[in-house]
């Protein structure tokens, strides 16, 4: 038995209060509880409640004039973990401290109960999309025929961009970084704002000219040799958000079995259950498994809030992250602030170039649901992408010692903190499958669309072009589990953290990103400025990071390409001048703003676009410039609610502030008057095949 006298011991070289009952430590359930109680010879622990059973003791004092713990400042003496079950006795780790590695938990019969049911449903789901005939043609199994509603396509664009890298990857950088990592929700939510400039566009083209995909578009607008460039940069995007799913799913199915199950075992486990629903079940299935994986999404952040309580609450926390690593919290330095305003900018242009993104963009039934999916987008992406920067946050004082490695396993080691000390294992095998859920989610819509562009896009184009519909979709099949072959073989070993790969990947997506942006609404972008672009641009990201310069001047190599190859596309479009291509692009941009009707007189109803708008720009431009705290003075750095800093609370409301740009966005977005709409142009344009 160890009673509280041992802690006395242990803190015995200082003056302190200790207010607690003494009872052992050893639970009545010894068989189920781990008892971890932070120690260390100094007032690094002020004002930090230390778990003792049911009960609790705290010692106050005034940190700042004891000679403890300004050698614990200068020294930075670490802070560890302390475990004792059934009555073992504390391990020491040399001097005053004393420590643990994290400890890895079985979930027990619970978590596997549960993930049986989840991928139950999941196949159930795909077998239904079969047995009702769905999907026998190529653009109902690619697009569901365009009828889905805005819930479905909210929670699918949800769960497809909130990954299992999101779960994981995210609230370990958090860890790492700090506070500033803020950035993480706002390059969220900067991504719906992409969306609101390419997805109005792009969805009104595709139902006048009947696109299924994305590369419709980019070879309908342009050509066939622009689409195949620019496909390769949309394959290189999508496949590494692929990737990153194994990673994640790899390390939490590891965790939660408590070290019995290996990564290697997990993954392959993982492709198999992809392999089956979304090969079966062809996009309409995919979209409906990922709606629902989204609820459940939803549903396990919200309980991640419950755990972040029972484990002492995040203030408490916040007290011990200032005390040993104060620098999290304070205000970040102008270059991070510069990288900042970088990482904004390079989410908002990447996320919605994402190819699988667009693709259920595509498939959204009619304009006003398109206007109701942002609406519902804007708040889910807010209240997620908050709830892993709050655990990361609160990881930073419950874990303090991770390595980079186990930073990328925080979340599973929150939940075995749970386990340990509360004795439950229900509660954490509810967020678990909420994480397989968003793992298993963006890798299935991803690797969906990844063997719809090499099937539909190339192998019908340049293959075969007389392959019947059937023959196309089989094909995709065989790519797909081609696709899973090559992810598991990349993700066996991973080298990068699930971050590095993040950035990896949108500094080459970038790269399509003006033939989209430029291209949807001007006529004068041209077939051969936009291959020179692209090739140029590609060139200056690669070049910047192979030669060790991935950030210069804090701003990612990505953005510099992705500029450079803007003005190439842009100057080298308007010196050539206006000939037959641009007028060929204007008559088919026409309709760019234009939804086809049968309830109006012309066939089309008329748009006013978010980014036709000057007040939307206008809005944009002050939204991104109050997001980074520049103009908060030093003494913002004092602690507020919640033991967070003001400036943090700043920006959380610049980040509220966003959010709200996004639904004033849609609102501007309308139906313009019939006495605005110019006659110089009729709806009367020439078919696609005159056009071509």
């Amino acid at each position: 038995m160890i009673s509280v006298s041992v802690i006395r011991g242990v803190l015995k070289n200082h003056k302190t209060w200790i207010e607690a009952i003494n009872r052992p430590l050893v639970a009545r359930r010894p068989h189920r509880v781990f008892h971890q109680v932070a120690l260390v010879r100094c007032p690094v622990y002020l004002n930090t409640q230390l778990a003792v059973g049911q009960h609790s003791l705290r010692y106050v004092r005034n940190p700042l004039s004891n000679p403890w713990y300004k050698m614990a400042v200068a020294k930075k003496v670490e802070h560890y973990k302390i475990g004792t079950k059934t009555g073992q006795p504390f391990s020491e780790n040399g001097g005053d401290t004393m420590a643990i590695e994290p400890q890895t938990v079985s979930l027990g019969w619970e978590m596997v109960v549960l993930t049986i049911l989840g991928l139950g449903a999941m196949a159930l789901v795909g077998w239904y999309s079969y047995s009702k005939r769905i999907g026998v043609d190529v653009d109902d199994f690619f697009s569901a025929s365009k009828s889905l509603g805005f819930v479905i396509i909210a929670l699918t664009i949800f769960a497809d961009s909130y990954s299992g890298n999101s779960f994981l990857g995210y609230a370990a950088k958090t860890y790492r970084s700090g506070a500033w990592f803020l950035v993480y929700p706002q390059f969220m939510v900067a991504g719906v704002i992409g969306s609101l400039i390419i997805a109005p566009p792009l969805i009104n083209l595709g139902k006048k000219w009947d696109y299924t995909s994305p590369i419709d578009y980019l070879e309908h607008r342009f050509n066939s040799s622009v689409a195949l460039l620019a496909v390769c940069f949309l394959l290189w995007g999508t496949f590494v958000q692929f990737t990153e799913q194994f990673f994640a799913m790899g390390y939490l199915g590891h965790v939660a079995s408590g070290g019995v199950l290996p990564y290697q075992a997990v993954i392959v486990l993982f492709a198999l259950v992809i392999l089956l629903y979304v090969g079966i079940g062809g996009f309409r299935g995919t979209a409906l498994t990922a709606a629902l994986q989204g609820a459940l999404m939803i549903f396990a952040l919200s309980m991640m809030l419950v755990v972040i309580g029972l484990l002492g609450g995040f203030t408490a926390q916040m007290n011990t992250v200032w005390q040993v690593a104060p620098d999290k919290l304070t205000l970040p330095s102008t270059s991070t602030m510069t990288g900042w305003y970088s990482t904004i900018v390079l989410i908002l242009l990447g996320l919605p170039t994402y190819i699988h993104i667009q693709q259920f963009y595509l498939g959204v039934r009619d304009a006003e649901d398109l206007r109701r999916t942002f609406r519902l987008q804007a708040p889910i992406f807010l209240f997620a992408a908050l709830t892993l920067w709050l655990i990361g946050m609160f990881g930073s004082g419950a874990l303090p010692n991770l390595t980079e490695s186990q930073s990328e396993q925080l979340v599973p080691f929150l939940l075995g903190s749970f386990v340990q000390s509360q004795g439950g294992t229900l509660l954490p095998s509810l967020i678990s499958l909420g994480v397989i859920m968003a793992t298993l989610s963006t890798a299935g819509a991803a690797v969906m669309v990844l063997s719809m562009v090499l099937s539909k896009d190339l192998y019908r184009r340049y293959v075969n072009p007389e392959a019947s519909d059937s023959r196309v979709i089989n094909a995709s099949r065989v790519v797909l589990a081609l696709f899973l072959l090559l992810a598991l073989g990349v993700s066996f070993s991973p080298s990068l953290t699930i971050w590095g790969w993040t950035e990896l990947k949108f500094e080459f997506l970038l790269q399509a990103t003006p033939v989209f942006i430029f291209g949807l609404y001007s006529h004068r972008i041209k077939n051969n400025p936009a291959i020179a672009g692209m090739i140029i641009g590609c060139v200056v990201a690669v070049g910047l990071y192979l030669t060790g310069n991935p950030e210069p001047l804090g701003i990612h190599a990505g953005i510099i390409g992705f500029l450079v190859n803007s003005v190439v596309m842009i100057g080298g479009s308007y010196l050539s001048g206006v000939d037959e291509e641009t007028e060929r692009a204007k008559e088919i941009l026409h309709f760019n703003s234009r939804e086809p009707s049968e309830e109006t007189t012309t066939g089309t109803v008329k748009y006013i676009l978010p980014a036709q708008s000057k007040s939307f720009w206008i809005g944009l431009g002050i939204v991104i410039a109050i997001l980074v705290p520049w103009y908060a003075p030093e003494s913002w750095n004092a602690r507020a609610a919640f033991g967070l800093p003001i400036w943090t609370w700043g920006t959380i409301v610049a980040l509220c502030i966003e959010t709200a740009f996004v639904l004033f966005a849609t609102y501007i977005w309308r139906e313009e008057s019939p006495t605005s709409q110019p006659s110089t142009v009729t709806d009367d344009q020439p078919s696609e095949e005159e056009i071509v």
